[in-house]
């Protein structure tokens, strides 16, 4: 287990670094230790079923996350279940360049080496049977193990949670999904729509997919840190 110090909204976190896991998470304890529940987008709540059930209160677009003094704004999946306050996970370690030096003991990146925990202070409790939540192209993904299962090859057990509400169960036998529309300017129209509903323009909305190649979740980010 891989543990470092952190701040969020200026409230220290330990946050357990998993490059496996894709989505950043945070346990809602945590979300209303840090002052953030306020801006939580509750249009992204919904039920996760995987290894266990847990339900998702949303999510929160932008607030400020620091690692070793350095201040960089961060998103979250708020959702309930987890014995651990923060996962910090892939999308946030690509994001910043993250590197997992373990002949260091260090989480590395623009320039900074922050260290790993020792053991006697890693939180205790930490929950191996966590549901999962859900990634990229219909992909679920543990939020512990970071294990990721392509679109299709869900069990009748699983749903996968949109922005909106939680989604029944589909049959294995249920036919594939018709491809997404596609916008004029080169994205999908759902995608530009979920910016604008957010408030934002709808070139505004393009122009942050252009700059974070379409990632919806980067997108918003981008867009709220502007304001």
């Amino acid at each position: 287990m891989l543990y470092v110090n952190t701040e969020v909204n200026d409230t220290p976190v330990k946050a357990f670094v998993d490059s496996g896991a894709q989505a950043t998470i945070m346990s809602p304890d945590c979300a209303e230790r840090c002052g953030i529940m306020r801006l939580m987008d509750t249009r992204y709540s919904g039920m996760a079923r995987g290894v266990g059930t847990a339900r998702i209160l949303g999510r929160v677009h932008h607030a400020e996350i620091k690692i070793g003094g350095a201040v960089m704004p961060c998103a979250f999946t708020v959702m309930e279940g987890k014995d651990v306050d923060l996962l910090f996970g892939l999308d946030m370690l690509k994001r910043y360049k993250a590197k997992i030096d373990l002949e260091k003991n260090a989480l590395c990146f623009a320039g900074l080496e922050v260290p790993f925990l020792p053991e006697a202070e890693i939180p205790k409790g930490f929950d191996e049977g966590d549901p999962t939540v859900p990634g990229p192209n219909n992909t679920e993904i543990s939020a512990t193990s970071g294990a990721v299962k392509p679109a299709g090859a869900k069990s009748s057990g699983e749903v996968a949670v949109g922005p909106s509400s939680s989604q029944p169960a589909q049959p294995a036998q249920a036919a594939a999904r018709p491809p997404p529309s596609v916008d004029a300017d080169g994205f999908p129209s759902e995608d530009i729509d979920q910016l604008v509903n957010l408030g934002f323009s709808r070139s505004d909305a393009v122009q942050a997919l252009q700059a974070t190649g379409g990632n919806v979740d980067f997108a918003a980010s981008l867009l709220f840190a502007r304001q």
